[in-house]
């Protein structure tokens, strides 16, 4: 009766001593990756509604302006494209808990892999893939988030980019579709600079550059036109 008792007991002292040393392994750790000064600069606004009195964001930066724990402040800023400035604020989020303060989710905690739990991120827990991609012509290990939704009659598609190293987010893709009536809303932005990483910035357009860019098509089309006539 002892030796069988032993025999049971000890297959199941090794298990645990497996998953002891084991389980720590497994764990992801939630601290950040960022520190004061360091920012992200997004564009690409793509915004599709029916209501014509929308104005799309020109561009909207994240700014890291302080790090105490597994807490992270962030303050917003941007514009629209007509100018105008969209006001600044600040929030916190911690990206243990994945409580949230003032904005949207910009920020992960750093080098977390595939399959890592996500707290408190509508709509997703986990991080579903872990790849290599050129960002501004930097090669970036990425965290995809992507979650799908439907409630009330409305469908739910969202895709969220986050840098692996900084945890910050790099571009974000949205998607609603009411179904009745039929109406679809879509928002997407990604970024164009950052002193997070060495990178090559999207270059601005300026009004300056119109006139030059119209008298350079004005040319080409005379080009055309005389080759047009040479050949006839």
């Amino acid at each position: 009766m002892l030796n069988s008792r032993l025999k049971i007991a000890f297959p199941l002292v090794c298990v645990l001593l497996i998953v002891a040393f084991v389980a720590p392994v497994w764990a992801a750790e939630y601290n950040p990756g960022v520190s004061v000064g360091q920012w992200v600069k997004y564009g690409n606004y793509v915004v599709t509604t029916p209501a014509e009195t929308v104005i799309s964001p020109d561009w909207g930066m994240i700014e890291v302006v302080g790090v105490s724990g597994k807490e992270v402040t962030l303050r917003t800023t941007g514009a629209y494209m007509n100018g105008t400035a969209i006001p600044s604020e600040e929030g916190t989020c911690n990206i243990e808990t994945g409580i949230i303060n003032g904005h949207q989710r910009y920020i992960l905690a750093a080098n977390l892999n595939q399959g890592d739990k996500i707290l408190n991120l509508a709509g997703s827990d986990i991080i579903n893939k872990t790849e290599t991609r050129t960002i501004l012509g930097a090669s970036r290990s990425v965290n995809i988030l992507n979650f799908t939704n439907s409630y009330a009659g409305q469908n739910i598609r969202v895709t969220y980019i986050y840098d692996k190293a900084s945890g910050m987010q790099l571009g974000m893709e949205m998607e609603i579709t009411i179904i009745e009536p039929a109406v679809t809303y879509t928002n997407s932005y990604s970024i164009i600079d950052t002193n997070i990483f060495d990178c090559e910035p999207i270059p601005e357009f300026q009004s300056w550059m119109i006139l030059p860019l119209f008298m350079i098509a004005t040319l080409l089309v005379v080009i055309i036109k005389k080759r047009k006539h040479t050949t006839q």
